[in-house]
């Protein structure tokens, strides 16, 4: 059976619980990667006012510190003695619905991190540190989501560690959006506490409830609702998630009780934590979101219907390149590179499918009355799959409404889109009638990263060069070295973590037989153990 054959079918008893030493090590080191780029970007780059974006945001945090929770007529911060380079880019807007803090239709929470940076500014009397503080918290929070894509990968996969680098690797791989993460954004850290939560999830479906995890799934759930509205999605959906599987697991009446009392703790904490923040929206505003009065006070005009935009293939298609693809590379044909990687992940994909379709069949045959327990890779795989959806159809609806895409708006699916491709890369690998498939499968993964990360780093570099020519590198021109030092240690780390798995072979006891997982194996018992 295929790898992605494999991921399909419910998981196997010796399983192991948690990731190897030597797998956490190369998805810490393959995250530091991802997050050096970010802060270089987050302490070299002059204050950017050409999305005015940074200064809402940056005002956002300022007037948590003064004591109001701003709106979007909230004008930006307007003081040149503390924040000089928010005042002159204001003051260089030519309407005045630019000089407002937009920005305040979004939860507080990435703006309350930014507070201790406004008192720290102001304690130094130097106000580069809150912007370049602001945008470090963003640089670290693209590099934990980098890693908790790997985490929720060994989940998935939990007997193939090749899956979780791949995964990991393939999410460090955009350097697009490591440089958006280098900014005063919230998509970083939205996407990380997102992250967090269905891994939470995951590991409880998989490895049975606790108290603990509990803990973390609804801390993690109130993270993300707290942070951006899709964070709401990611809780709606991780609850049901839990409540629909362990409900199948048991179907009693103590079993519903059950799953709709932990279901409710999941969704409930984030309800009761940050619900009254989309009451105000709806009060204020008329919508959670704030999007109809935001689209109408900026003039959006309608570019097409919905439906159309859902359906132009060019328009997505060139929306997921430009992943990869910085605009100073547009038209040298790097997107037939990504094209290439993702056409043949799909195709490894959708033998396994149609493996799986074939082995079930099978099942059918030799299995009578055995109850359809959902494994944790399926319902992993759906929540993500739901999720994305409707990602997508939110941004259908901002872009048919008259809204720009940017590429980060695409963060919120990388846990899926790097999953998908991982699986259907190594499904292509296991093809292959070379050696022991475990070691092949390693020595793929750790060929295919060094790959992506090679091209994250030359796409980076052209951002760089850029930024150099146009003179913007000047904004902490006092740390300058300590920039450059962080950037050695990322690429240093990128290596160290692609030569790490050819080197550092797993313990004779650690090689399990890795040919394929038995369809039949645990489809009534294994699954409904793991839950007590």
């Amino acid at each position: 059976m295929s790898h992605a054959t494999a991921v399909l079918a419910s998981e196997p008893t010796d399983a192991p619980a948690r990731p190897s030493a030597r797998l956490v090590a190369v998805l810490a080191l393959l995250a530091a990667f991802a997050a050096s780029m970010s802060l270089y970007l987050a302490t070299t780059q002059a204050l950017s006012y050409h999305a005015r974006d940074e200064g809402p945001n940056a005002s956002y945090a300022i007037s948590l510190h003064n004591g109001e929770l701003p709106t979007i007529d909230t004008p930006v911060a307007q003081d040149r003695d503390r924040f000089p380079q928010i005042t002159r880019g204001a003051n260089r807007e030519e309407f005045d619905r630019h000089r407002m803090i937009w920005t305040a239709n979004h939860p507080p929470l990435y703006y309350l991190l930014g507070v201790p940076w406004v008192a720290l500014a102001d304690a130094l009397d130097n106000p580069q540190v809150l912007i370049a503080g602001m945008r470090v918290t963003s640089a670290l929070a693209y590099g934990a989501l980098v890693f908790l894509v790997g985490l929720i990968a060994f989940e998935v996969t939990p007997r193939r560690p090749a899956a979780a680098m791949l995964a990991t690797a393939i999410t460090a791989s955009p350097a697009v959006l490591a440089v958006s993460a280098g900014f005063i954004m919230n998509d970083s850290l939205a996407v990380a506490a997102s992250s967090l939560t269905v891994l939470a999830t995951l590991r409880i479906l998989r490895l049975g409830v606790t108290r603990n995890r509990m803990i973390v799934m609804a801390v993690a759930g109130t993270l993300a609702a707290a942070t951006k509205a899709p964070g709401v999605i990611t809780v709606i959906m991780c609850g049901a998630a839990l409540g629909v599987t362990l409900l199948l697991r048991d179907r009693t009446r103590k079993g519903f009780l059950r799953a709709t009392w932990l279901t409710a703790i999941a969704t409930g904490v984030p309800g009761l934590a940050i619900g009254w923040f989309y009451v105000r929206n709806i009060v204020l505003y008329g919508d959670a979101t704030a999007s109809s009065a935001l689209l109408s006070r900026y003039q959006r005009v309608q570019v097409d219907t919905w439906f159309e935009v859902m359906t132009a293939p060019r328009f997505w298609h060139g929306w997921y390149d430009h992943l990869w693809v910085p605009y100073q590379l547009r038209g040298t044909g790097l997107h037939w590179v990504i094209d290439t990687i993702t056409l043949v992940a799909l195709l490894g994909l959708a033998l396994g499918v149609v493996a799986r379709l074939r082995d079930h069949g099978r099942e059918q045959g030799l299995v009578v009355g055995a109850p359809r327990v959902p494994s944790v890779a399926t319902v992993g795989l759906l929540v993500l799959i739901a999720h994305a959806f409707v990602i997508i159809v939110n941004l259908a609806q901002f872009r048919s409404g008259g809204g720009n895409p940017h590429e980060r708006y695409l963060m919120t699916i990388m846990p899926l889109v790097a999953i998908v491709l991982s699986v259907g890369l190594l499904a292509i690998v296991d093809g292959l009638p070379w050696g022991e498939i475990r070691r092949r499968e390693e020595i793929a993964a750790a060929l295919i990263s060094a790959f992506l990360v090679g091209m994250a780093a030359a796409t980076f570099a052209v951002s760089v060069r850029t930024q150099i020519h146009l003179g913007t590198d000047r904004m902490l021109p006092e740390i300058r070295p300590l920039a450059y030092l962080v950037l050695g240690v990322g690429g240093f780390c990128a290596l160290v973590a692609v030569v790490l798995p050819l080197a550092w072979r797993p313990r004779a006891d650690d090689q399990r037989d890795s040919r394929g997982l038995d369809p039949l194996h645990g489809l009534a018992g294994s699954d409904l153990a793991e839950v007590r």
